[in-house]
C-alpha cells in the first residue's frame, strides 16, 4: 500500500550557535586516527571545519545524548551544530559495557574497538582479512561526515579509499550519501530505522530506491510498502521539501548509476548562508528534513516532516503509525500515551512477552495489539519487550515527576 505523504510539523528556530558545541566535551585537535593511535571513551574526532564530530555516546528517552555517561556505549558521528540524533552508529548491534571502550586503526585499514573483559568490536568487518598489509593508513572525519579510511601515499598524498562510512548508512541520508543497490553485491543499500531511541539496532522500517525504476523513494515496513514519497524531480522539487525550506535553500535530487551502484542521492545546490541538512528516519517510519543553516550571528533550524498517518487537535498525541483496517478496526482508532498503569482480573490481563527476533519495539507492539480485537492497551519496553492488556482492564492515571512508566491506550478507554 503506497499512501501519500501528509506534511506537517513545521519548526522555525534561531537558536545562538553557542549551542552548538554543547556537545564538545573532549574533542582532539585533529580530525584523523592513524595506526598506533587510540580514541579513547572521552575523546573526540572533530572534522577540519568543526562541522562533525566522531566519538562514543549513550543512546537517551527522547532523542537525547550523552557523552561520557554511564550505560550502553557506542561508536557514533553527530553535528556540532544541531542537538539532533547522531547521523551514523559504528557498532549498532554490539553494545560497550562501560567507558573503557578505544577505537584505533591497524595498518590495514581495520577499525577495532578494544574494551575491558571483552572482545574487540570490528566496525569495517568487510574490510578486514581481504588486504594484507597496505602500508600506511588513516581514518579521517570530513566535512560531508563520512568517516573514511584510505591509504596515504609518499609526501602524506590521499591514495585510495578502502572503507568509507558513507557506504554503511544507519538512519540518517546526509548530502553526497548514496542509497540504492550495489551492482557487485545485489544488495541494497539503505537507511534504517532504530529498534527505540535507546536501541540503534535496525528496526521495522527502511528508507530505500524504488526497485521498479522510477525516481521516488519508498518506506518499507518489514518488507511491505509503508509510504512513498512521490516522484522526485532533479530540481528539488518533492513532497519532502516545503516552500519554507525551498525559500532558503536549492535542492538537487539525482537518480544515477556508476560502475558500482544504482542509486538516490541529494545535495544542496545553492543557499544565503551555511546549510546543515539530514534525512532522519525514526522508530516510527517518518522523515524528519532537518536544515540548520548557520551565519554569524545565530542558528536557524527548519525541520519538516512527512507523516503518513493524519493527526487533528483530538488526537495529536497519538502515536503516528498507520495501520490497515481489520475486523475490528476501522483505522480511525488510535493509541495515546498514557502515564499510570492498568488494573485487570486475568481476562482483562493477556499475555505478557518479550518480543522475538523479528520484533521491532514500539511499531511491532502498536501492530500486534491493533491486529488483536481484544487488546486495548500496550506497553513498549526500550528493547526486545512489549506486554498488552485486554477488554476489562481498567486505566488508572498515575503521573508524578519520578515516574516514567507509558501505556499506549486506546481512545476509547477511560
Amino acid at each position: 500500500m503506497t499512501l501519500s505523504p501528509v506534511l506537517a510539523s513545521l519548526i522555525l528556530i534561531f537558536i545562538p550557535t553557542f549551542l552548538g558545541s554543547v556537545f564538545a566535551i573532549s574533542p582532539l585537535k585533529t580530525d584523523t586516527l592513524e595506526p598506533g593511535k587510540q580514541l579513547r571513551d572521552w575523546e573526540q574526532l572533530t572534522s577540519a571545519s568543526e562541522i562533525f564530530t566522531l566519538g562514543f555516546f549513550t543512546p537517551k528517552e527522547s532523542s537525547t545524548y550523552e557523552l561520557g555517561s554511564a550505560g550502553l556505549r557506542y561508536l557514533g558521528i553527530w553535528s556540532q551544530r544541531s542537538l539532533f540524533n547522531p547521523v551514523w552508529v559504528g557498532n549498532p548491534s554490539e553494545s560497550i559495557s562501560d567507558s573503557s571502550g578505544s577505537l584505533s586503526i591497524d595498518v590495514n585499514g581495520v577499525l577495532k574497538i578494544t574494551q575491558a573483559n571483552a572482545f574487540p568490536i570490528l566496525v569495517n568487518q568487510r574490510l578486514a582479512g581481504k588486504l594484507s598489509s597496505v602500508g600506511n593508513v588513516s581514518a579521517t572525519l570530513l566535512d560531508s561526515g563520512n568517516f573514511v579510511v584510505r591509504e596515504i601515499g609518499p609526501g602524506g598524498v590521499s591514495g585510495r579509499v578502502l572503507w568509507q562510512s558513507f557506504d554503511y548508512p544507519t538512519n540518517t541520508l546526509l548530502p553526497g550519501m548514496k542509497i540504492g543497490f550495489n551492482l557487485r553485491t545485489k544488495k541494497e543499500v539503505s537507511v534504517t530505522s532504530w529498534i527505540s531511541d535507546q536501541v540503534p539496532l535496525p528496526g521495522a522500517f527502511r528508507l530505500g530506491l524504488d526497485p521498479s525504476g522510477a525516481n521516488q523513494l519508498l518506506v518499507w515496513r518489514h518488507g511491505e510498502i509503508y509510504w512513498s514519497s512521490g516522484i522526485l524531480t532533479n530540481n528539488g522539487s518533492s513532497h519532502l521539501t516545503l516552500e519554507l525550506s525551498r525559500s532558503y535553500i536549492d535542492y538537487e535530487f539525482k537518480f544515477d548509476s556508476d560502475k558500482y551502484m544504482k542509486y538516490f542521492s541529494y545535495s544542496i545546490k545553492k543557499a544565503n548562508s551555511s546549510v546543515l541538512s539530514s534525512w532522519f528516519l525514526d522508530t516510527l517510519g517518518q522523515i524528519t528534513v532537518t536544515n540548520v543553516l548557520s551565519s554569524n550571528k545565530s542558528t536557524t533550524y527548519i525541520s519538516e516532516s512527512s507523516e503518513p498517518c493524519k493527526k487533528d487537535l483530538k488526537n495529536i498525541s497519538a502515536v503516528c503509525i498507520t495501520e490497515k483496517p481489520t475486523a475490528c478496526r476501522k483505522g480511525s482508532e488510535y493509541f495515546e500515551p498514557r502515564r499510570g498503569y492498568m488494573m485487570g482480573n486475568k481476562k482483562g490481563y493477556f499475555n505478557s512477552y518479550y518480543v522475538d527476533s523479528l520484533s521491532s519495539g514500539l511499531s511491532d507492539c502498536h501492530q500486534n495489539c491493533w491486529r488483536n480485537c481484544s487488546c486495548i492497551a500496550f506497553r513498549a519496553f526500550s528493547s526486545y519487550g512489549c506486554q498488552y492488556w485486554g477488554k476489562g482492564s481498567k486505566f488508572v492515571p498515575f503521573d508524578s515527576f519520578t515516574s516514567n512508566l507509558i501505556i499506549y491506550v486506546l481512545d476509547s478507554v477511560k
